[in-house]
This record gives C-alpha cells, sequence and structure tokens, in this order.
C-alpha cells in the first residue's frame, strides 16, 4: 500500500462491523466447520490474524460442547464475531448453560503439572493470543446459569483491514 493511500485510509471514519451470528449443534465434530466459516467470515484479512482466531474459537467451542449444556442433546453454539475498534476484532461464544463451572485458566498447577497435562489448556492459549478475554451471563439470573457468553479481543493492524466492509455482514 502506498503512502498516499495509506494516509487517505487512515482518514476515513471508523464504523463498526459486526458479522451475522452462527449457530451450531453442540457436537465436537462441529469445530472444522467453525473454523471454515471464521475463514470464509474474515476474507480478505490477514492469514496469522484468521489463523488465530481460528485457533482460539475451536478452543472456546469445544469448552462449550465439553463443559456445558451445549453438549447435550439438541443444544447449541452461538459464534459472534465484530471490529468494534479500528484495531480489534472480537470474537464471542456463547454456551448453553445449566452449569457450575466458570471459564478460567487452572492457577494450580506447577510448571511440570503443565507440561504432563493433557487438556485444560484452551483458555491458556486463548491468554496467550487475545489481548483481553472474559465472559458474562447472557441473562442474568441470582440463581441459574442460562448460558455465558465468552469474548475475547485479538489486534489487527487497522491498515490490513478489507476496505469496504459493511457495518453488517451476513453469513454465506
Amino acid at each position: 500500500m502506498s503512502a498516499t493511500s495509506e494516509t487517505s485510509r487512515s482518514a476515513w471514519p471508523f464504523h463498526s462491523v459486526r458479522w451475522e451470528p452462527r449457530v451450531y449443534p453442540g457436537r465436537l465434530k462441529q469445530a472444522s466447520r467453525v473454523r471454515a466459516h471464521i475463514r470464509r467470515d474474515l476474507a480478505g484479512f490477514p492469514d496469522d490474524t484468521v489463523g488465530t482466531l481460528q485457533l482460539c474459537c475451536s478452543e472456546l467451542f469445544a469448552n462449550a460442547v465439553s463443559y456445558t449444556a451445549s453438549g447435550e442433546e439438541g443444544g447449541e453454539v452461538v459464534r459472534r464475531l465484530c471490529l468494534h475498534r479500528p484495531d480489534t476484532l472480537r470474537l464471542e461464544v456463547t454456551d448453553g448453560g445449566w452449569t457450575d463451572r466458570r471459564p478460567a485458566v487452572p492457577d494450580d498447577r506447577s510448571d511440570r503439572d503443565w507440561a504432563t497435562a493433557e487438556g485444560q489448556r484452551g483458555l491458556l492459549l486463548v491468554t496467550a493470543c487475545a489481548t483481553e478475554w472474559g465472559y458474562f451471563q447472557v441473562v442474568p439470573h441470582p440463581g441459574l446459569n442460562l448460558g455465558l457468553r465468552v469474548w475475547a479481543d485479538f489486534p489487527v493492524d487497522p491498515g490490513r483491514v478489507p476496505a469496504g466492509l459493511e457495518r453488517y455482514i451476513f453469513a454465506h
């Protein structure tokens, strides 16, 4: 990109971009479909950004299926994407709830435990790749978990965001 086009591009007013949410059956075999949709939805974004979001989304999807009602018969997982700042892509994965567990990186493991652990590394990976992550209840309720939305923010170079993105992008 030339210096002239870079200057004119950065002068454009920013508007947030939201992609239509995608809903998946709560089955681990759907993870490849989730990754394919990330690649399709983020066409034109840098490959390293797309690959990072595919990896982290797979982990969050697997957690939703493995630890919540999303993995039960008829369960679903919802995935959302948003470019909510010129330099930040947000990934959100919403589960079906009905668990007392909350997303957390295990903090009771030694280095040796981490080296030999065969599971529960997904959020550690998200922590390493995202600038920030967290979660909130979809429907606040004092006694029931009716679903959690886990979100993670990922850096993107504003100069490498595809030009001409609409405010709302429909799934295809």
